[in-house]
């Protein structure tokens, strides 16, 4: 549960330096990814959207794809839009009091659950509790006291300022549901369909949404789960589904071979490196030097990464080398094959800290010299922060708990009938989960 705030507590006068505008705009992202002057191409609204995705559908919708839930079924307080703005999406505006520590939200009065129930604050404040306890803990933390201020006001206080929050309220796994509950039921501008194909997921549009004439184009959208990288090229190729998600470099490359069309875009991706569990003790003391990154960036279209959490997007990436490839230590692996998975950063420098060290790094959340300069880093600016961001780095590559191969692009395969914007989002495959409310039909 999320503690409530004492209703006597006094209330300070809110800081206009951080506010629901702009908070990216230091260089977090939307320097890096200026839109490109390109205008926006006519909307055509209608169609079938087809998707082959990797990940199971489940009924459990915190565990579900996000370009399902946060993308169409589900809304999050806020999104980060494919140029590195942080804007609304069930939060109108969001406002913080002298050191980010206490913050005011505003919720939209136009949203309503597809039951037709409006969006209340409890609804936001039970769903966070619930995660509270789910794999988002980590977002949400640091939240000491959530009080509603009225049906659509919200007050957050954290343990510490943090001028961040409002980004990792974007985060796609906290959607918001009824009182807390993910049944299918959520205020997305998709709808769970009555009639159900099986083995896929089909959803239609709401016909009346708040977004409605800005996103959210397609008159319905059909999943399929195609597991295997082969079986859902196939599936594009043959124009069974019109997206899908990622596929091993050389299927990629097969695609674009046949005229299909990708959008790569570098973010704060990272591949990184498993071993079998029963021969990780064994051997994980070579992999450091067993993985020959610069080949592994190549095959990726990526570059070689040390081993920390921090991305290409970041502006307190330290340039550390990656540890040097040693052929003796990958020939004395003998039959072991190292295993390869995405990890996603988010967009700040303290937000992928924070997802870090309850995940990859885990191992080391307690460190007192990388909490200690994690603190410092968040109560600092400039050059000051910098320095304290770099330390936090070499500690986790000096700890050798993860082995990040390489920082790699996130990559969409789409038939050419969908159209999208100039920009889109480098965060994550599909449009940073988000394809199915900003793409459209040619």
């Amino acid at each position: 549960m999320i503690p409530r705030r004492r209703p006597d507590a006094p209330l300070r006068r809110l800081d206009s330096r951080v506010s629901r505008r702009g908070l990216l705009g230091a260089g977090v992202l939307a320097g890096v990814l200026a839109a490109s002057g390109v205008p926006l191409h006519a909307r055509t609204k209608g169609g079938l959207l087809r998707l082959g995705l990797a990940s199971g559908l489940t009924n459990d919708w915190t565990e579900a794809p996000a370009v399902l839930a946060q993308g169409a079924v589900y809304e999050t307080l806020t999104e980060i839009g494919p140029t590195g703005e942080l804007r609304g999406e069930l939060a109108l505006s969001w406002e913080a009091e002298p050191g980010a520590r206490v913050w005011h939200v505003t919720l939209r009065r136009d949203a309503r659950f597809h039951d037709g129930t409006p969006l209340r604050s409890s609804d936001v404040l039970a769903s966070l509790a619930r995660h509270r306890r789910g794999r988002s803990a980590w977002a949400l933390s640091q939240i000491v006291h959530g009080d509603p201020q009225g049906d659509h006001g919200l007050l957050l206080t954290l343990a510490e300022g943090d001028p961040d929050f409002p980004l990792l309220l974007a985060d796609p796994a906290l959607i918001v549901g009824p009182e807390g509950r993910f049944d299918g039921t959520g205020t997305g501008p998709y709808r769970l369909a009555a009639r159900q194909i099986p083995d896929r997921l089909r959803l239609e549009h709401v016909g009346d949404h708040w977004s409605d004439g800005r996103a959210a184009w397609f008159d319905a959208v059909e999943a399929r789960y195609l597991p295997e990288d082969r079986a859902r090229l196939d599936a594009l190729l043959a124009g069974e589904v019109d997206a899908i998600s990622p596929v091993r470099p050389v299927l990629a490359a097969e695609a674009r071979a046949a005229g299909l069309l990708m959008t790569s875009l570098q973010g704060n991706r990272q591949l990184h490196v498993r071993l079998p569990r029963r021969q990780r003790v064994r051997f994980w003391h070579m992999m450091p030097q067993a993985i020959d990154r610069e080949q592994v960036a190549a095959t990726w279209g990526g570059h070689p990464a040390a081993d920390h959490p921090l991305g290409l997007l970041h502006p307190a990436l330290a340039d550390l080398a990656a540890p040097a490839f040693d052929p003796a230590m990958r020939d004395a692996l003998g039959e072991v094959r190292p295993r390869f998975s995405a990890w996603e950063g988010c967009a700040t420098e303290g937000a992928t800290f924070r997802k870090a060290l309850a995940g990859p790094w885990a191992a080391i959340r307690r460190h007192p010299g990388l909490l200690a300069q994690l603190s410092a880093a968040r109560a600092t600016e400039g050059a000051e922060q910098l320095a304290h961001y770099a330390a936090a780095q070499a500690i986790c590559a000096r700890s050798e708990i993860a082995v990040v191969a390489a920082h790699i692009p996130a990559v969409t395969l789409h038939g050419p009938r969908l159209l999208h914007d100039a920009a889109v989002s480098p965060l994550s495959p599909l449009d940073g989960g988000r394809l199915p409310k900003r793409w459209w039909f040619a």
